[in-house]
């Protein structure tokens, strides 16, 4: 339980990061995790993603992404 607020966590501050940081509103931020499974990725790679700073943790949800759209 305690592992699951502390991801719960970080996923708000992941949005909130993102939504700053790429100039969006943070519904349009949601919609992009969700058709992208970003939610899934940072659960994923929540222990080397949570060691990161906002900006390279956008840019790797970025790469992320873009590498989704070309397989």
């Amino acid at each position: 339980m305690i592992k699951t607020n502390i991801i719960n966590d970080f996923l708000i501050y992941v949005i909130e990061e993102y939504k700053y940081l790429e100039n969006r509103k943070a519904k349009e931020v949601v919609e992009i995790f969700t058709t992208n499974n970003v939610f899934d990725f940072i659960t994923r790679h929540y222990d080397s993603l949570h060691t990161m700073g906002g900006r390279a943790i956008a840019d790797d949800i970025n790469i992320y992404i873009n590498n989704k759209k070309y397989k």
